[in-house]
């Protein structure tokens, strides 16, 4: 169990579940903070940005794994405030978790994520974590 209290984020899941959602991206301020049940990352330029852990962030299980994989396919990754206008303006966001591994967000309320011919589909970044995650994976080294 991530935290204490978790009555908010499974009131907002069934929320957005109830309109079809997978998931729930809360903020906070105006800051990301996370998902009901996973870790946000937003992509920018090609790099993987999460905002940082704080009394409103926790650290996910698998945030060190992507960190390391960032790092096994030469994508910048950096742990810093993200302002909500900027997640909305992403080029991809992903999702990870212990059961989610890691998943492309392709939809932000209504939206596609994304940018021109990649709007609304798995973009780039993800699709090299994705497989980077698969054969970590299959080498049982998570």
């Amino acid at each position: 169990i991530k935290r204490i209290s978790l009555l908010a984020a499974a009131l907002a899941r069934q929320i957005s579940a109830d309109r079809g959602a997978t998931e729930t991206i809360m903020f906070r301020d105006g800051m990301l903070t996370e998902a009901a049940a996973s870790n946000v990352w937003v992509v920018h330029e090609g790099a993987l940005l999460g905002p940082p852990k704080s009394e409103h962030v926790l650290e996910g299980i698998r945030v060190e794994l992507l960190r390391e994989l960032c790092e096994e396919e030469g994508i910048a990754y950096n742990l810093r405030p993200i302002p909500e206008a900027e997640v909305f303006a992403a080029d991809e966001l992903l999702l990870s978790s212990a059961t989610k591994e890691v998943l492309a967000v392709t939809t932000l309320d209504g939206e596609g994520v994304g940018h021109g011919a990649l709007r609304g589909k798995p973009g780039p970044v993800y699709a090299k974590l994705h497989e980077a995650y698969q054969r970590a994976k299959a080498a049982q080294s998570i």
